[in-house]
């Protein structure tokens, strides 16, 4: 029996699943996973191969009308290389332009995701393909699990790719989610993870699991680079608040022994972030350990020298620091940022005249920044961006008969109008509150996790103070508030 069509009538028993349990629906899914790969074998395999129902890439009816089940397509998928199928040719048919391409792409953007809950291992076999393009894997996973908030190896995976392909946009819908899990393990699994998993679930913690294969195993490094490659694509996009918080992330890691260089990667381009995001040298995230401050300042002096410059307001310093390791930009890759910092310093340095005067002329502010052109009229078009951006709460005033200079007069209120400034308070507080209802969630479950962990029982049993989930709970509430080839911000 040829396996296409054996598939087809094996799926065929998936569509109808009104009247049945989620019992039932979870065994009739679980046989037909055992059937899959049982059928899929290297001869069932080289069928395949020749079968034109599959192979033809204008044949849309398996994937348009449903035929072939979401497990059974990614099953086929999960090609293994033979004499007569070399791995260039299972992953090559998988390529843009394989045989096989387009139909991968589709079935990634309409798979059933309650069904791939159940074929994990199939489902990033697929993903996983290294020239598989960013869209069709981020598509996946949102439909996998929308909220994003478990951790997986697919995560990784897809930024790195859209680092690599400067496809930095396309890695936004992934990227502003909020992450708040790793993959329970099945000794920890929460309390919902007893319903079947085609059940309905609050939660990706619930099906994606260690033992779900919907993740590779995770290390301590692959959430490091996530944040630390996030980071460096808000950068690109020059979000430097969004970057700042990701490499946040990176530094103020918990550790044990001593930082990885990771870490100290993300340091270096946290400080420079800073500077661009903040106008200053940033105090590191709260619950960074004191002595990781020490150890990175010490490991990154020269960038630690270069914000101390940018902060006083010393130009001539500030050359002389970015000059003196120009060498050691260039080695970390972060001649770009360092460019940046300098092109930005005069509109940091007009930003901090709000703190000493009220009102000066154009003249007087090119005492004050002696760095800006030298021309007037050039000075106010460095000065009116930032104005019409909002970075500076200031107005240009030219007198009537142009006799007398243009006056810069500075202001602590905001440069909105009242109207806008209160609807722009309303859309923040929206979605401040989305986010909260989002994290708040996200404790429940953890703290659910918590409550049926090992070193929970283990404190229960040995009458240690944590008896309750509820103090467990209160307890968790109280304390948790790459290589690149070049320079990405070159240029």
């Amino acid at each position: 029996m040829a396996a296409i069509p054996a598939l087809v009538t094996a799926s065929t028993k998936l569509h109808n699943t009104t009247g049945l349990t989620d019992e039932s629906h979870d065994c009739q899914i679980r046989d037909h996973v055992a059937y899959c790969r049982n059928l899929l074998s290297t001869k069932a395999l080289s069928s395949i191969s020749r079968d034109e129902s599959v192979l033809d890439p204008h044949d849309r009816t398996l994937i348009q009308d449903g035929i072939l089940s979401s497990i059974s397509f990614f099953s086929v998928c999960k090609s293994k290389p033979s004499r007569k199928r070399p791995m260039e040719h299972c992953l090559g048919i998988y390529y843009p332009r394989g045989r096989l391409w387009s139909k991968a792409v589709r079935y990634l953007e309409t798979f059933n995701p309650v069904q791939i809950r159940y074929a994990g291992q199939e489902f990033r076999q697929l993903i996983e393909y290294p020239l598989l393009a960013t869209r069709p894997i981020r598509e996946a996973i949102l439909r996998l699990d929308p909220s994003c908030a478990v951790f997986t190896s697919t995560h990784l995976l897809f930024v790195q790719l859209c680092l690599r392909a400067k496809a930095y946009a396309c890695a936004l819908p992934v990227l502003d989610k909020h992450v708040c899990h790793f993959p329970a393990p099945s000794s920890r699994a929460s309390s919902k993870s007893s319903l079947a998993l085609c059940a309905k679930h609050e939660s990706g913690l619930s099906f994606i699991t260690d033992s779900s294969a919907l993740s590779a195993t995770l290390t301590y490094k692959d959430y490091l680079l996530y944040f630390l490659y996030g980071g460096m694509i808000y950068m690109a996009l020059k979000e430097w608040r969004k970057a700042f918080h990701f490499l946040g992330v990176v530094i103020s890691m918990p550790t044990v022994g001593s930082i990885s260089m990771v870490m100290v990667e993300a340091y270096k381009k946290w400080v420079l972030v800073g500077l661009l995001a903040n106008g200053k040298l940033s105090s590191p995230p709260n619950n960074t350990p004191s002595h990781l401050v020490k150890l990175y300042q010490s490991i990154a002096k020269p960038y630690v020298s270069l914000a101390q410059a940018f902060e006083r307001g010393e130009m001539q310093t500030l050359v002389a620091e970015v000059d003196a390791a120009r060498d050691i930009w260039i080695m970390d890759r972060n001649m770009g940022l360092v460019s940046q910092v300098v092109n930005t310093f005069s509109a940091h340095a007009l930003v901090r005249l709000r703190k000493t005067f009220a009102a000066l002329t154009v003249a007087e502010v090119l005492e004050q920044v002696p760095h800006l052109p030298a021309d007037p009229i050039a000075t106010e078009s460095v000065i009116a961006p930032l104005i019409m951006s909002g970075a500076m709460n200031a107005t240009l005033v030219h007198s009537p008969s142009h006799t007398s200079d243009t006056m810069l007069r500075l202001s602590g209120k905001p440069f909105f109008s009242q109207v806008s400034h209160e609807s722009h308070m309303q859309v923040r507080f929206r979605k401040e509150g989305q986010l909260m209802t989002a994290l708040m969630g996200s404790l429940e479950e953890t703290n659910r996790a918590m409550a049926l962990s090992d070193e929970f029982v283990d404190a229960s049993s040995k009458g240690q103070a944590w008896t309750t989930a509820s103090e467990v709970n209160q307890g968790v509430g109280d304390d948790f508030g790459l290589d690149m080839d070049e320079d990405i911000m070159g240029g």
